[in-house]
């Protein structure tokens, strides 16, 4: 073989080298995106964890910024709550694993009662609500706690939406209807930067990586805080987080300019006391994060927003004098 010959057998070989180390990076890309395990068997609802329930990585991201929470007083800012005690539990998540049911770790639902793998705004808005508020009928939802590998039945879910702190109050306005959201990672395995979800006793709102032992006139609670700054388009995310962001020194991005309330939620467990062994079911306690799919009826949460968040009024305190002293700091 002429020297050109070799020459140009070689070139053809490195071009067939740099075609297959093409196709290898695009199929990882594809796996890690999800997309392989998407045909995949349904998984065993009892077992837990990211990878049993058929889930890369990438199917969920952690949140981009650490949220400015609320810990003043309760009449420092316009809010209004909703009550949601807890409604069932089934291995479904309709914004990760949407139409796909049985391929979630467990979770439990607050709000909506006939939320499952492929809930959305509309059939919410069809179905009953275990919320106090009539207008609610989103879906709230984060894994099961388990204790000693025993499931723990939750309490009840308290919603809490208001203006960030440093946000004006008058331009808030009410998330759009379907609208996604995810606060904390499902894939930690070490305590989370930030103060996007955290275990608390009662009402207070020093929030700790590791459940606290309790009391039990301050049970266990774990405390969700979501992000409030809209891109103003689109209702999700390929991540789940892409379209919103957390406010930074009470203004939202350039890229996500719309303030929608900051909601935080406040899950209360039957756990007091020490001797406990808590896990959760999408694995690690460091795991711990929570889900809202916005179902509220349109008029009911333009109404509360307009009442309550741009007026600076503190509703629904008079009919539950406990919640008076949540997000009082170290209550």
């Amino acid at each position: 073989m002429t020297d050109g010959g070799r020459r140009a057998l070689a070139v053809r070989v490195l071009l067939v080298v740099i075609v297959v180390a093409a196709a290898a990076t695009v199929l990882v890309i594809v796996r890690r995106n999800g997309r392989a395990a998407a045909s995949g068997p349904a998984v065993d609802p009892s077992v837990a964890g990211t990878a049993a329930a058929g889930l890369a990585p990438a199917d969920i991201v952690a949140p981009p910024a650490d949220p400015a929470r609320w810990i003043g007083p309760q009449g420092r800012t316009g809010q209004f709550v909703a009550h949601c005690p807890y409604s069932h539990s089934a291995p479904d998540d309709p914004i990760v694993q949407f139409g796909k049911p049985g391929r979630s770790h467990r979770h439990d639902f607050y709000g909506a009662t006939a939320t499952d793998a492929s809930s959305t705004a509309a059939t919410l808005q069809a179905g009953a609500s275990t919320c106090d508020k009539p207008a609610d009928t989103a879906a709230y939802w984060q894994p099961t706690l388990y204790d000693h590998g025993e499931v723990v039945v939750p309490v009840e879910a308290q919603a809490y939406y208001r203006a960030a702190p440093g946000i004006d109050p008058t331009t808030v306005v009410a998330m759009p209807s379907g609208l996604a959201l995810i606060a904390g990672d499902q894939t930690a395995t070490e305590p989370q930067p930030g103060e996007a979800t955290g275990w608390t006793c009662g009402a207070s709102t020093r929030l700790t990586d590791d459940p606290p032992t309790c009391t039990d006139t301050a049970p266990l609670h774990l405390v969700l805080t979501f992000a409030d700054c809209w891109d103003g388009v689109h209702l999700d995310a390929e991540d789940h987080h892409a379209h919103v962001r957390y406010s930074t020194d009470g203004a939202c991005p350039a890229s996500h300019p719309v303030s929608i309330p900051q909601l935080t939620v406040s899950i209360k467990f039957p756990i007091w006391g020490a001797g406990h062994d808590l896990t959760l079911a999408s694995g690690s306690i460091y795991s711990a994060h929570g889900d809202f799919l916005n179902g509220w009826g349109e008029a009911g949460l333009e109404r509360e927003v307009a009442a309550c968040i741009h007026r600076g009024a503190v509703c629904d305190l008079a009919s539950n004098r406990e919640e008076e002293a949540l997000f009082s700091y170290g209550t």
